[in-house]
């Protein structure tokens, strides 16, 4: 389906740059081209849409990017290519034969297919509810589970992708986060549906030259590569004006969201969705100042509620369960009914978080409900520490997370990356100053440990605190 974006812009604007990796602009008639061959090349390997859905492990940017909109005009269902449920597994990888089964895109394969001569594949006449995508749904508790999506439902997203991100912003799309995720792959077919260049494999500490050269566009990432953009802009860093950042993943620290703001680009935007859902809710990231946490108004096509625990519907100003309706959400999980009736209810999907909605109609994210702190009775969450700790000078990066006491009591503790010569009384007398925050225990450590959209994972640092703890020494 996305394909054809790409097919139409090879007609419209051939020589227009279609991807941008390091060394190389390719243009829309060259990637069309490209596209055809490795279809063809994939045909003569078999892979058909009898096949089933196939996973994509393949390192070269470029390559993926040829090998995900060849499938797609082969009408065949790709995944991400960690998902071990796939019916076969294309890779440029070499050793052992992972699993699933796999067809090895050898150099020997890809010379050939990049020399062939190109032709054009016929259109097909794809069943729009037919399976065109799995996506692995993210989080830190649980392995991630497999989200179905349709022909239909992919176009769904992508009108809400070319409504929200995309006006007044052709230019260049980078997606840092990658097409594996929901939001890169949203991103790829926004840029093709628009005839605008999709960047790949440019690596963080090359991408203020970009942002300087590039025409401007779109950049989605996490709050985590957001704050590792900020620390490699060098001085006098000047960048095409007219970038749109749009951060996802977890909740954006108003501090960190204040300083690329000033440095990278005024139009910072903080954008809320699920796998499972797609696109919910988007604001400026200037709310953050007065809303520690918005994440926006609902999006036209998607219907957001704040929900208790028995699935009612709470006041506006009342923490509640975060649950999501509309065209755009799937029917459930692939092959897992147990977790389609967990989190499928009422015609909706819980996502997984805690929220509420002001009497505007705008919705502030508070954290995951596996988050949520139980310290001696009051529930709290971890993301009103650590932001706080993020707006004390030196502060790098924190995580808030819960480990019993010698009582079995459940304590608050914050793992801390700081500058060097830090002090780190200092954060304590900070904190001190900031009423309503439990006084933490104190992990200082060179790295918070995340998954790859930089949501944080609790339990690892949990289980490394009560591992130092055991051994009768505090942690460094």
């Amino acid at each position: 389906m996305f394909d054809a974006y790409v097919r139409d812009y090879a007609r419209w604007t051939p020589r227009a740059p279609a991807v941008i990796i390091p060394g190389r602009a390719v243009t829309y008639a060259e990637f069309d081209a490209d596209i055809d061959r490795c279809g063809a090349a994939l045909g003569e390997l078999d892979v058909t849409p009898e096949v089933g859905v196939v996973s994509v492990l393949v390192d070269h940017p470029y390559l993926l990017l040829v090998v995900l909109c060849a499938l797609s005009r082969l009408g065949v269902a790709s995944s991400p290519h960690n998902d071990d449920a796939a019916d076969l597994r294309l890779t440029d990888a070499g050793g052992a034969a992972p699993q699933p089964p796999a067809r090895f895109l050898t150099r020997a394969w890809q010379a050939a297919m990049f020399a062939r001569e190109p032709v054009p594949l016929p259109e097909l006449a794809r069943d729009p509810d037919g399976l065109g995508r799995v996506m692995l749904s993210s989080g830190t508790t649980r392995s991630p589970r497999r989200v179905g999506l349709s022909w239909r439902n992919l176009e769904l997203r992508n009108l809400a992708t070319l409504r929200v991100y995309s006006p007044g912003r052709a230019g260049t799309w980078i997606p840092l986060v990658g097409v594996d995720a929901m939001m890169g792959l949203s991103l790829a077919m926004g840029a093709w549906s628009l005839g605008a260049a999709l960047t790949g494999g440019l690596p963080i500490r090359d991408l203020p030259g970009w942002l300087e050269a590039l025409p401007p566009g779109v950049i989605a990432l996490t709050p985590m590569q957001l704050r590792q953009l900020l620390a490699v802009l060098p001085d006098g860093f000047q960048p095409q004006a007219g970038w749109r950042v749009l951060c996802t993943g977890s909740l954006l620290p108003g501090a960190l969201a204040r300083e690329a703001r000033t440095r990278l680009s005024p139009d910072l935007r903080v954008v809320y969705g699920a796998t499972e859902a797609g696109l919910s809710a988007i604001t400026h990231a200037a709310d953050l100042d007065r809303h520690p946490g918005a994440i926006g108004f609902p999006v036209a096509g998607g219907r957001v509620s704040i929900v208790d625990d028995d699935g009612v519907p709470v006041p506006d100003g009342h923490s509640g369960h975060i649950r999501i309706a509309g065209d755009r959400i799937v029917d459930g999980y692939l092959g897992d009914p147990a977790a389609t009736a967990e989190r499928f209810r009422d015609g909706g999907f819980l996502t997984g978080d805690i929220g509420h909605r002001l009497p505007d109609g705008r919705l502030v994210l508070e954290g995951r409900a596996d988050d949520r702190m139980n310290l001696g009775g009051r529930k709290f969450m971890p993301a009103l520490l650590e932001e706080a700790a993020l707006e004390c000078p030196g502060v790098l990066d924190a995580a808030c997370f819960a480990v019993p006491d010698d009582k079995g009591f459940d304590k608050a503790w914050l793992a801390v990356v700081a500058a060097p010569g830090f002090d780190r009384d200092s954060l304590a007398a900070h904190l001190a100053r900031r009423p309503g925050l439990p006084a933490p225990g104190y992990a200082w450590t060179e790295e918070i440990p995340r998954n790859a959209m930089g949501k944080i994972d609790r339990a690892q640092l949990r289980a490394a605190v009560q591992g130092v703890l055991a051994q009768g020494r505090p942690p460094a």
